[in-house]
């Protein structure tokens, strides 16, 4: 056991953990709640976004007639002052949104490719000779190089050289973090089951069109029930971001799916082709590559000279997705 505790202890020592240094005093006099609570706004809101050799110093003490608490914040020869208003169990999250923008202030320099503004809803980049366009992704990376999460452009605002910006997936996302392009096509494997208990496999490319959110898909697929088919059409991925905060947890991870699809297929058990339209709407929830949702459609499916079926139908897919 010691043996064990000894070579942690040295690997602690030799490859420390990448987070900057945060050096936290206070007055005996503050009550630990209010401590913990600035604490964890400071982590979440300032540490991530830090280089990691840097140290931020934070002072947290009661004013000259000791009715309010101020926060005094150092990183290098940068400072930066904050009175906390209110009701301390409102703290943590006040300050959090504050440091938001405020902290910008400690950082000698920025990305050149970074978030710049953060409207609620979404967030905006400012570029110069703007060479993107909607449906562009970018992953967010925190100082240290580590994704922390993926947006869409939303919007291009060409005459003020700002890229609007929402998410669609990873951790709280904070200004000052740098914006890294990825690619916008993707190629996903998924796997269905829909209310009868058919399960399908699918092959599914999509390829952004210049208007966000929408999309060309093709597909490949085939069923449990000896069919194999392929597809094509339009689909469009919103993210609930847009219509509502991107600091809620669920919320940033989650979208309304829709697509309007055109099928052909050959169906083994009966030895002919079959054609298929198919409109779907669903909730999407994403976890880094990995999504889940839950979907209903209707369906119209006919052979050359009977119609097969025809319907609504329920579907619950898992998928795993690839940006190229």
């Amino acid at each position: 056991m010691r043996l064990a505790l000894s070579l942690l202890f040295l690997v602690l020592i030799l490859f420390p953990l990448s987070s900057a240094q945060l050096v936290f005093s206070h007055d005996a006099t503050v009550p630990q709640e209010v401590v913990e609570g600035v604490q964890r706004a400071l982590e979440k809101a300032l540490v991530e976004r830090l280089d990691e050799e840097g140290e931020l110093g934070a002072v947290l003490e009661k004013d000259e007639r000791g009715e309010e608490y101020v926060l005094s914040l150092s990183y290098g020869e940068r400072q930066l002052t904050y009175r906390l208003l209110g009701d301390a169990s409102g703290y943590e999250k006040r300050l959090v949104t504050a440091l938001n923008h405020d902290g910008l202030s400690l950082f000698a320099s920025l990305p050149d490719l970074s978030l710049t503004s953060f409207s609620g809803r979404g967030f905006g980049a400012k570029v110069e000779n703007n060479p993107y366009a909607e449906g562009d992704r970018f992953t967010v990376l925190d100082a240290r190089g580590r994704a922390q999460g993926v947006v869409v452009v939303s919007e291009v605002a060409e005459e003020e050289g700002v890229l609007l910006l929402s998410q669609i997936s990873g951790k709280p996302l904070f200004l000052g973090m740098e914006l890294r392009e990825r690619g916008n096509k993707s190629v996903a494997l998924s796997l269905s089951l829909n209310k009868d208990k058919v399960s399908s496999l699918d092959l599914i490319h999509t390829w952004p069109l210049p208007m966000h959110p929408y999309a060309v898909q093709f597909g490949l697929g085939a069923t449990a029930t000896s069919c194999i088919y392929g597809s094509i059409g339009l689909s469009a991925k919103l993210p609930l971001s847009q219509l509502s905060s991107a600091m809620s947890p669920l919320v940033r991870s989650l979208s309304l799916d829709a697509s309007a699809l055109f099928s052909s297929g050959y169906d083994q058990s009966r030895e002919e082709l079959f054609y298929q339209a198919t409109g779907e709407l669903g909730l999407t929830y994403s976890l880094s590559a990995w999504s889940f949702s839950l979907s209903v459609g209707n369906r119209v499916a006919a052979n050359n000279t009977a119609l097969l079926e025809q319907g609504l139908f329920l579907k619950l897919t898992t998928a795993y997705t690839c940006t190229l």
